[in-house]
């Protein structure tokens, strides 16, 4: 793909929609800087249950709904344009220079930026044993780029929230694989027919096979492992590392310096991802630090440039 048919390149991309990549994406648009806000399906689905917040200054008591509301309100009001497709890769655009920019892969789209912010959450549960040394070899993120690979095959599909229903829908749906779905949750799960549900299945190891993929059961259905064509895997949050490569973890977060640049020049990183506390104040205020650092960032490389 050459540089007249690659899509526009936004000054910043914010990967997450939570309280840190709301606050970094309208920080952006308000420094006059352009900014698209990857959200990933649900946007807000981490906050947005019923569960009250009172600890966030100014708005004395509020649900975790009310509070995904106004964000996404004040995100219109901005004009912050928001894709609800789930960032699978991030790479470097151009030879690898820290001025290059990204390309972020989303579904069957691409998004460029000059820089990132990552607002991704925490992935408090870890991934599974095998899991990122398979990913795009028998492991996948995403329906929308790898479903229709696997038409008429065996899915393993490892959902640790309801989101994960309508991908494993479509998958059966759309493609008509045959699909088994571990979910790693408990609710009224709605799929769709001939998707077979193994309640109380923990996955413990994923290896490749002469088959394709086996996935090793722990908790109530330890025995027999599965074996599939594929694996698809959702969460609410991703683990940075499987996105893009370079970054430095401590734990399960991401190491970053006092402007929250992470390990890579050019992609800063806000909320629960850089560690504890997991709060909405935390993660709002962040947001601004890492926005105001990546819009820095920008104007300093054109200063660099123009020789100033």
């Amino acid at each position: 793909m050459n540089e007249t048919t690659m899509p526009p390149r936004y000054d910043v991309a914010v990967v997450g929609a939570g309280p840190a990549g709301a606050s970094a994406a309208i920080n952006v648009k308000n420094r006059g800087r352009s900014v698209v806000l990857l959200a990933g399906q649900i946007p807000f689905s981490h906050i947005s249950g019923p569960h009250l917040i009172a600890n966030f200054a100014g708005f004395g008591e509020t649900t975790g709904e009310e509070l995904a509301a106004a964000l996404g309100r004040h995100l219109s009001a901005v004009e912050v344009p928001v894709v609800t497709e789930k960032v699978t890769r991030i790479v470097r655009d151009g030879a690898g220079e820290p001025t290059d920019g990204f390309v972020l892969f989303a579904g069957d789209e691409i998004h460029r930026a000059r820089s990132v912010v990552l607002a991704t959450g925490v992935l408090l549960e870890g991934s599974i044993e095998g899991e990122e040394d398979l990913l795009g070899q028998g492991v996948s993120y995403c329906v929308t780029c790898d479903g229709r690979l696997f038409a008429g095959r065996r899915v393993v599909f490892i959902s640790y929230g309801p989101p994960g229903e309508d991908e494993a829908s479509e998958l059966a749906d759309a493609f008509g694989v045959e699909v088994t779905y571990l979910p790693q949750y408990q609710a009224d799960y709605r799929l769709a027919a001939g998707v077979r549900v193994l309640e109380g299945s923990r996955p413990e190891r994923l290896a490749r096979v002469d088959g394709g993929v086996q996935v090793t059961l722990g908790g109530g259905r330890a025995g027999e492992p599965l074996v599939a064509d594929a694996v698809f895997v959702s969460r609410e949050a991703v683990a940075p590392t499987a996105l893009l490569d370079g970054l430095e973890t401590d734990g399960p977060h991401l190491v970053v310096d006092g402007r929250l640049q992470t390990t890579v020049p050019g992609v800063f990183a806000a909320g629960d991802c850089t560690g504890e506390p997991y709060q909405v104040a935390k993660a709002v205020g962040q947001g601004q630090v890492a926005a105001l650092a990546a819009v820095r960032l920008l104007r300093e490389q054109t200063e660099v440039v123009a020789g100033v």
